[in-house]
């Protein structure tokens, strides 16, 4: 196990230094199967020539992200792997959706292009039945060094953050929990090893805290990347994006 995880870390530093020169955005929450599926939209943002770029799955613990990925028309786009490869005329857009189930697998993902595209991920929740309960929809994020997202925990609500570590070594995370009033409720530090990922709710995070509304605040000395969601009580949940803090 210890020996694939190094190739992967190798593939990922390697695919980071061949992008220089390229753009890099992340999704930095990819889950897939015990009822959720993931949705990605990429666009060529330029007037004229094509957009290459690839699209790379990683799990948590930084190891090839496997799963059928199928595009508008149904084709199958990854045969199972962990690695989108994607081709854009000037206008043209792609969807790529998560098909079959899985045990809930959690991760992110990092797209690299030789021009400017847009993207976005969407997040659903399936029944039994294969009816959508609810989705939401988040931009393709950059590493940040100081960011924070909104915390409501009010009538049984719950925030919960992802946070990416995009960089070839470990991030200390300083985590601080801030109240409406400016006050810091609690405060963790976590580390996040090269390449890995973790998706916590913020009372695993701060248990005992009580319900309240302000923010999550988290910084360390590489940028890294995150998205937060807010779920409801019957699982009805949306998607927060994070804003810069000023050091």
């Amino acid at each position: 196990m210890k020996r694939v995880l190094s190739i992967f870390v190798l593939i990922l530093a390697g695919a980071a230094a061949a992008s220089a020169q390229s753009l890099t955005y992340y999704f930095p929450q990819i889950a897939i199967g015990g009822g959720w599926r993931t949705t990605i939209f990429i666009s060529n943002a330029t007037a004229a020539g094509g957009a290459t770029g690839r699209i790379s799955f990683a799990t948590s613990a930084a190891a090839p992200f496997n799963a059928n990925w199928v595009d508008e028309g149904g084709n199958n786009v990854s045969g199972g792997g962990n690695v989108i490869d994607f081709q854009l005329g000037p206008g043209e857009s792609r969807k790529y959706v998560t098909v079959g189930d899985m045990p809930l697998t959690v991760g992110y993902a990092m797209v690299t292009a030789n021009a400017s595209v847009l993207g976005a991920g969407m997040y659903s929740l399936i029944d039994a039945s294969g009816n959508i309960v609810t989705e939401a929809g988040v931009p393709m994020a950059i590493p940040l060094g100081k960011q924070a997202v909104f915390v409501d925990t009010t009538s049984g609500f719950r925030t919960g953050v992802a946070i990416a570590n995009p960089n070839n070594n470990s991030l200390q995370i300083h985590l601080q929990l801030v109240s409406a009033g400016g006050q810091v409720l609690g405060e963790v530090v976590r580390e996040l090893p090269p390449f890995q990922h973790f998706a916590l709710f913020t009372d695993e995070l701060f248990p005992g805290a009580p319900p309240m509304v302000g923010r999550l605040q988290f910084w360390c000395t590489n940028p890294m990347v995150a998205v937060a969601l807010r779920m409801s009580p019957t699982f009805q949940f949306t998607t927060i994006p994070p804003i810069a803090i000023a050091n």
